[in-house]
């Protein structure tokens, strides 16, 4: 009896503790199920990210070759507008050569002539000298003095002619030097310009240089840059042939009658720095809108 009573009690202790043993179990397959899911998870969002940054690296590759081509177009366009300044320079500089080689010869020639003037007056003293001095004679040493004179008269006459080509040559030379300098606006100049712009209003301006006038298209394309920098964010610089000879800097309206509010401070502005604009009638100019031309520099400037 007591032998089955122990058997009893042994086989209810095994039967409590069965299911804490399966719990255990079951818990163990969760965990390895989770411990799958993460991975594959952790898997997918590798894979992705790989992918989201290979495709990134790809498009930033295309964008920097597409700007690395329009960079190496705008090189070589600017190289070949410098090759042909550089070409006009050359030139230019090769003319006021041979000018100032030119005055140096007058001025040469000029010196000459008063040495010889100079020389022609000491003979005429010297010839006045001996006619004082000589009783006998006096009637051809005075004929003599004359004719001294007048040689020395015409080459002082001569010498004056020789100054003036040489100041004329001189002349020439200043203006071809001055004609290659090319219009700046630059330092203070620009900042007072710049100043002056950003108050008005931003109504419609065009810009226009002469066409194949390096020079002026370089004047306009600062000036464009200054009205960018004012808020006129569309600012860019058009060529274009004239009917007539176009000089200097123009600002063009369509009417008189209906001039442009902010057309008089955009005139004023330019001309606080010296640049003062040719106010001009254009029907083609469209209502309420400036254009600016940019023509041949003066030969005053």
């Amino acid at each position: 009896m007591t032998e089955t009573v122990k058997i009893q009690a042994l086989t209810e202790t095994v039967s409590h503790l069965q299911p804490p043993a399966d719990w255990t179990r079951k818990a163990g397959v969760v965990l390895t199920a989770l411990g799958a899911l993460c991975g594959g998870l952790s898997w997918w969002f590798s894979s992705t990210i790989s992918d989201m940054k290979e495709g990134a690296r790809r498009h930033l590759e295309e964008e920097s070759k597409t700007k690395m081509e329009v960079a190496e177009r705008e090189v070589l366009r600017a190289r070949q507008e410098t090759a042909k300044a550089l070409a006009d320079a050359a030139t230019a500089n090769e003319r006021a050569g041979k000018l100032e080689v030119k005055a140096a010869a007058l001025r040469d020639q000029a010196a000459r002539a008063e040495y010889m003037i100079r020389a022609a007056e000491a003979q005429s003293e010297e010839a006045k000298k001996e006619a004082a001095r000589a009783g006998e004679g006096t009637a051809k040493a005075l004929a003599e003095t004359a004719a001294t004179k007048e040689r020395a008269s015409k080459l002082e006459g001569e010498a004056t002619a020789l100054r003036e080509r040489a100041v004329r040559a001189e002349t020439e030379l200043i203006r071809v030097k001055d004609r290659i300098k090319r219009r700046v606006i630059a330092g203070e100049q620009r900042a007072r310009l710049l100043r002056n712009l950003k108050p008005l209003p931003k109504e419609p301006i065009s810009l226009v240089a002469l066409l194949g006038d390096e020079e002026a298209i370089s004047l306009a394309r600062q000036i464009a840059d200054i009205l960018k920098e004012a808020g006129w964010n569309n600012a860019r610089v058009a060529q274009a042939i004239f009917s007539g000879k176009v000089r200097g800097f123009e600002i063009r309206f369509r009417d008189r009658a209906n001039i442009p509010k902010f057309a008089i401070g955009v005139a004023e502005a330019f001309d606080s720095i010296g640049i003062v604009p040719t106010l001009v009638i254009e029907r083609s100019v469209p209502e309420g809108a400036l254009e600016i031309v940019v023509g041949m520099k003066p030969d005053f400037e």
